[in-house]
């Protein structure tokens, strides 16, 4: 990876280029270099470099037969930067003529100012020279992909260089000629001449290998010259009967893209499908056309690409991934260690989920952590709140759509979330609020695994695990004729109901810790104290809202410094609704010989260190002493529990 430091010292070479092209005395305006052997004094230079020349015209002309048709040119030189051998584009060829790129010139500084050849040469390290980052105008419309060969001993005997113009530049250009280079040098060591040709081909082969795409080389008609190993694998077919079959063997849609082709344009981003051995596969298809020189069309390269890894990218982009895992979910009590333990023995399972429980108690949490527990947790996690969407958007949400499916509808059409989640998990939140209609085709969805775009005809596959949430009785609303009764027991094969807060305030001391940590540390404020009388009142107010209430409370408090002057500002006037008789002496956790919260009865005030302490003991005690359990129960590392033992003085 290039860091900002890689690309501030490539400027900073670039720049010192310039400068010693200048003192040169090299014109801007130059178009010729000024140093060009000709004769007897180039065939010797030729003879001084016969090795160089003989390991390495073959990558030379194998790299040719890559690039030769898609606007590139390469060059080797000595290490002088003197022009020893260039193929490719022949079109482009003609065009370099005028600017002296020929046997024999130097690409040196002094000869025709800063290139990537130079540059390469002169500071030893691959580079791209782009545009204005020439030193004479007349290359600034083109880009430059150099890198410097060794011999055995790592001394520079010449450099290899892919040119172009700006608009024909790939990203992997460089890459390509830095393997090249990795490969002429790696020649020169072996000292079998006449695996030459068969060991370029190798290297070459190699490199596209380690593109993350499928590669396929074809001619006019779609006859496939070369594969890399991606595409077999992405098509399921050894490279050896790739090679030399019919793009349309595997791509049945193949024939309707041949009119594009022969007419120059570039297709993008394509969805395609391929069928084999039963299996139907979705592909992001790029075609790029190649021309001979005279600008007849002479056949295409083109690229596939997984459409689970593209939706993948596309969620970790744009943010469609779980973050939490069940050591998110803070909580001691029975209830929610029942609760986890249950959710990790069926995260595995491919059944729907659906999780209820009141608004706050975290349902999304609990569906994440089920997610990232599965074999489903390198896919997506896309989630879609079935109240949020308008009615008339929630079937383009769901299912996607076509190109021309309305008026606004992008070109190429748009996935909807089932084909971003292929592979992965897809959470429904609040499904009650999800229209009748709409119910039909989520069903129908969910029982034949596939999905029809809007405005489409294509019927996609998918493998989606589905994960649905609502805060409603569904019983009720199904009982009511608001829900769809055989939609709610396809979505209820495994029901998950997490309790109110009200109904577990074991956890309520542990997450006011737990917030007050958090918050403090992400406010940047110091941790506050809390009233005692305080802390007893939370513990014992019913939080309708649950942990989401609880969780803004301490984010209000944190950002009072705990200021009970200002706690009338902040609080829920149902927090003070019990009289101070009904609440009980002991918090349930300080029950059943748990220290008290506060070691002084007269005094009215509990540390966020004794609440710390008393949540680290209830922990030891609820998990037996598993000290890794202890740790992840209360969200912090062993090494931190073990020095907050140590600090205070806990006897394990």
């Amino acid at each position: 990876m290039i860091t900002l430091d890689d690309q501030t010292s490539l400027r900073n070479k670039i720049r010192a280029s310039h400068k010693r092209s200048l003192e040169f005395g090299v014109e801007r305006e130059r178009v010729q270099p000024r140093i060009v052997l000709h004769g007897n004094d180039l065939q010797n230079k030729l003879k001084r470099n016969h090795r160089l020349l003989e390991v390495a015209s073959p990558f030379v002309q194998l790299l040719n037969e890559f690039v030769a048709k898609s606007g590139f040119i390469v060059l080797l030189t000595e290490e002088q930067g003197c022009i020893l051998e260039l193929a490719g584009d022949e079109k482009l060829l003609v065009e370099t003529r005028p600017y002296g790129l020929v046997k024999g010139a130097f690409m040196s500084e002094e000869s025709i100012g800063s290139n990537a050849i130079s540059i390469a040469l002169d500071e030893n390290i691959p580079v791209q020279v782009t545009g204005h980052e020439h030193y004479v105008k007349a290359f600034h419309n083109w880009s430059c992909s150099a890198a410097p060969i060794h011999d055995e001993k790592k001394n520079t005997i010449g450099c290899i260089n892919i040119s172009g113009h700006l608009d024909k530049v790939y990203p992997h250009i460089l890459g390509l000629v830095v393997a090249s280079a990795k490969a002429i040098e790696s020649k020169l060591k072996s000292s079998f001449s006449e695996m030459r040709q068969k060991e370029a081909y190798h290297f070459v082969s190699q490199i596209l290998n380690t593109l993350e795409f499928g590669v396929l080389a074809t001619d006019v008609q779609g006859k496939v010259r070369r594969a890399n190993n991606l595409a077999s694998s992405l098509l399921k077919t050894p490279v050896d009967r790739i090679e030399n079959s019919h793009l349309s063997d595997f791509i049945t849609a193949w024939p309707g893209y041949l009119s594009l082709i022969k007419k120059n344009e570039i297709i993008m981003d394509e969805e395609v499908h391929v069928s084999r051995f039963g299996a139907r596969d979705s592909f992001n298809m790029n075609v790029y056309p190649l021309t001979d020189g005279d600008g007849t069309i002479s056949g295409s390269v083109v690229t596939l690409r997984d459409m689970k890894r593209v939706y993948k990218m596309v969620n970790k982009y744009t943010g469609m991934q779980a973050r939490y895992n069940f050591e998110d979910l803070i909580g001691e009590s029975d209830e929610m260690k029942r609760i986890i333990e249950y959710c990790k023995n069926i995260s595995e399972s491919p059944s729907t989920v659906l999780i209820q429980g009141e608004s706050g108690t975290g349902k999304e949490v609990l569906a994440q952590s089920i997610h990232n527990f599965s074999s489903r947790k390198d896919g997506g996690f896309v989630a879609l709140n079935c109240g949020a969407i308008p009615e008339a958007l929630i079937e383009s949400e769901l299912f996607g759509y076509s190109e021309g499916a309305f008026t606004s509808a992008k070109k190429g059409g748009k996935p909807g979330k089932f084909e971003l989640a292929n592979g992965g998990t897809l959470f429904l939140d609040e499904i009650g609020e999800m229209p009748l209609d709409m119910q039909v085709k989520l069903l129908r969805a969910l029982q034949e695994r596939t999905i029809t775009r809007v405005g489409g005809d294509k019927v996609v596959p998918v493998d989606v695990r589905i994960i649905a949430a609502t805060n409603r009785n569904l019983l009720e609303q199904v009982n009511e004729g608001k829900f769809r009764q055989d939609l709610f027991y396809r979505l209820s094969v495994i029901p998950v109901y997490i309790p109110p807060l009200k109904n577990r305030r074991e956890d309520i001391p542990m997450l006011i810790s737990f917030f007050l940590n958090l918050k403090s540390v992400k406010l940047r404020k110091q941790l506050p104290d809390m009233d005692n009388i305080l802390f007893k009142k939370l513990v014992y107010y019913d939080w309708p809202g649950n942990v989401r209430e609880l969780e803004n409370f301490i984010e209000k408090y944190v950002n009072l410094d705990g200021k009970l002057e200002w706690a009338d500002q902040i609080m829920n006037p149902g927090i003070f609704r019990k009289q101070k008789s009904e609440i009980p002496e002991n918090t349930p956790a300080e029950k059943d010989g748990t220290p008290q919260s506060s070691p002084d009865e007269n005094n009215e005030v509990i540390s966020l260190g004794e609440m710390e302490k008393l949540a680290i003991v209830n922990a030891i005690q609820v998990y037996n002493r598993n000290m890794t359990r202890v740790a992840a129960g209360l969200g912090i590392s062993r090494n931190a529990l073990y020095q907050k033992i140590k600090k205070f003085g806990i006897e394990i």
